[in-house]
């Protein structure tokens, strides 16, 4: 019978109003009307006010995806690993063109 909570809300009041005893039943209508409406009013500005909270979340949790997504990921570990291997490449490098001269000027030893 009662969907939600307004619902009920509304049925208490008017049953407050009507109990309160109220001479002017036109009164009790009219202050009825303006109560609904109010309540009308602050469950839509509750409701923006929701949705706008919401919508700066999801623009603050879209800012930092961006962020993350723009850098690389560089662990700190890494970096060493690489500089050891370019420096053993080097010294590979440098030792192959050393036996590549000695061949050359006919050194032929093993």
């Amino acid at each position: 019978m009662l969907g939600n909570i307004s619902d009920t809300a509304i049925i208490i009041l008017i049953a407050i109003l009507l109990l309160a005893g109220q001479k002017d039943v036109a009164g009790t209508v009219r202050n009825l009307g303006k109560t609904l409406e109010e309540m009308r009013r602050r469950q839509n500005e509750f409701k923006e006010e929701l949705r706008r909270e919401l919508r700066e979340t999801g623009e603050v949790t879209n800012s930092i995806k961006k962020d993350l997504s723009d850098k690389p990921i560089i662990r700190p570990y890494h970096q060493p690993t690489q500089d050891y291997k370019i420096k053993q490449l080097e010294e590979e490098i440098k030792r192959l063109q050393s036996e590549l001269e000695r061949l050359k000027n006919g050194d032929r030893k093993n």
